[in-house]
């Protein structure tokens, strides 16, 4: 006989399993914060904190500009009054602060040889002063120079005047082979010609014409010689650097 089937048999439906609490991650998903919330933050807290710092900064900047402008302000009044005292001392020890600018400038009067670096160190020494000088001896220097000119130009006329000291020449005609120099012991100027030197004592504080051109004895190593000759502006020479 064949067995009867037992209820419950390995045919039979599995019953379900009674759903419970699993032990990992919940099945549902964690709910975030709203939009409206996160706007809120933004309204309440980060848009005015961005407003303040954008205040803030205006203030700042607004403040260095002015500060900035005072600052340029207060230096021009400084430079307007230097300017003002500095005229009327040319006018009462009897310069022209045309006749400063151009020791002040020197560079321009000067041919700068190829391979030699122009600094401010090389300014002071063209005026006869020590490199290491400071920018008050500069200044004194170049009031020298004008004061000199000035009494060159009661003798004689000339377009323009320049320093010539140690380490420098003066170039008194187009061919190179006739210059002038001044003496290290400041008892003149050197006449050099065709190879052949000549040294033309001039007392310090004095000038000489010498083949039309004019030169001033500063009398420390350092002559003044104006930059044309006398009558003759076709050629006004020029001045080297011979170091």
């Amino acid at each position: 006989m064949a067995e009867e089937e037992k209820p419950g048999g390995p045919d039979a439906a599995a019953k379900p399993k009674a759903a419970g609490k699993g032990k990992g991650k919940g099945n549902g998903k964690k709910k975030g914060l709203g939009k409206g919330f996160v706007w809120g933050i933004v309204l309440l807290f980060v848009l005015p904190a961005t407003g303040l710092l954008g205040w803030y900064a205006y203030q700042v900047l607004g403040h260095v500009a002015q500060d900035s402008q005072a600052a340029l302000d207060r230096k021009a009044k400084e430079l307007a009054a230097k300017a003002n005292k500095f005229a009327k001392r040319a006018a009462k020890e009897g310069f022209k602060v045309s006749d400063f600018d151009a020791c002040a400038q020197i560079k321009e009067q000067y041919r700068i040889p190829a391979g030699i670096v122009y600094t401010e160190f090389t300014q002071r020494q063209l005026v006869g002063l020590s490199k290491f000088a400071s920018d008050e001896e500069v200044t004194e220097r170049c009031i020298q120079f004008a004061k000199a000119v000035a009494y060159m130009e009661r003798m004689s006329h000339h377009a323009r005047h320049v320093y010539v000291c140690q380490k420098a020449q003066f170039n008194a005609d187009k061919s190179g082979r006739y210059f002038l120099t001044s003496d290290a012991n400041g008892k003149g100027v050197i006449e050099h010609l065709g190879g052949a030197q000549k040294l033309h004592p001039i007392p310090a504080g004095q000038a000489i014409l010498l083949r039309g051109w004019q030169i001033f004895n500063q009398g420390d190593g350092c002559i003044i010689v104006g930059m044309s000759k006398s009558g003759t502006f076709s050629f006004r020479g020029g001045v080297t650097i011979i170091e």
